[in-house]
């Protein structure tokens, strides 16, 4: 209980002493004392709002105080959240960064394709006559200039979190993995490169298995390592992911 003492129950009700009297007895109201000290008499705040209410006055003092102003930060500090926000979404970006860097140190880098050296046309055309007639016995031969490289499909895991096909001709195949064109697609190659999350090899294509098997190739600190995959229709992601993590367990 509120206590409100009876001179600021006067001043709030802005009425003299006899008045609030008069209107104690007639709302049959008593004065009480002072929770603490029984010389003080007054009114409980309850009864005081009853008899405001019954007269029709305003209680002064009582009015709601305005909420104090928060004081107005600096620019600065209201820039804060945004430049967290800024350096968080910079922080996600380098893990990305280093994650795919981390992945491009572990893959094997591509053999260099030799390139034939070019032929220089002669200035001379006595010399062009010369060279145009039949080798004498016992010559040398020409050298066969060397082959290129043969580059196989290659399937890997791609920086946006799922697996792509990639052709030599075509570039990147318009399917995904473990669907009816990846499949058919599976059963028309000879080989192809894997990339994966856990380690990388190379597949190659057991021809005269039924239904076309398929084993991992892999050479590791001079030693060659086989593993034997799964037919064509079987030939899932799980699959190959699990058996480049066997053939990365060899660097241990």
């Amino acid at each position: 209980m509120i206590f409100v003492s009876f001179a600021d129950a006067c001043r709030r009700l802005s009425i003299d002493a006899k008045t609030l009297h008069r209107w104690l007895a007639d709302a049959q109201l008593a004065l009480q004392c002072h929770p603490h000290d029984g010389r003080k008499k007054g009114v409980s705040e309850q009864h005081l709002q009853m008899l405001a209410h019954q007269h029709h006055r305003h209680l002064t003092g009582c009015e709601e105080q305005a909420p104090a102003q928060l004081p107005t930060l600096p620019a600065d500090l209201r820039q804060l959240p945004e430049q967290l926000a800024a350096m968080q979404a910079e922080l996600v970006t380098l893990q990305q960064q280093v994650a795919d860097l981390s992945r491009l140190l572990k893959e094997p880098r591509p053999e260099p394709v030799p390139q034939l050296p070019a032929t220089k046309p002669s200035a001379q055309p006595a010399r062009s006559a010369a060279r145009s007639r039949p080798a004498a016995a016992g010559a040398a031969k020409p050298k066969t200039p060397a082959k290129p490289t043969h580059v196989i499909p290659r399937v890997e895991y791609s920086e946006q979190g799922h697996y792509v096909v990639i052709c030599p001709k075509h570039g990147v195949l318009p399917f995904e993995p473990e669907t009816e064109e990846w499949f058919a697609w599976v059963a028309e190659q000879e080989s192809f490169r894997f990339v994966g999350q856990g380690g990388y090899f190379t597949a190659h294509h057991w021809w005269h298995v039924p239904r076309g098997a398929w084993r991992a190739h892999r050479h590791i600190r001079n030693h060659s390592y086989n593993l034997r995959l799964a037919p064509n229709h079987e030939l899932t992601i799980a699959v190959l992911e699990q058996a480049a993590q066997a053939l990365q367990a060899h660097l241990t």
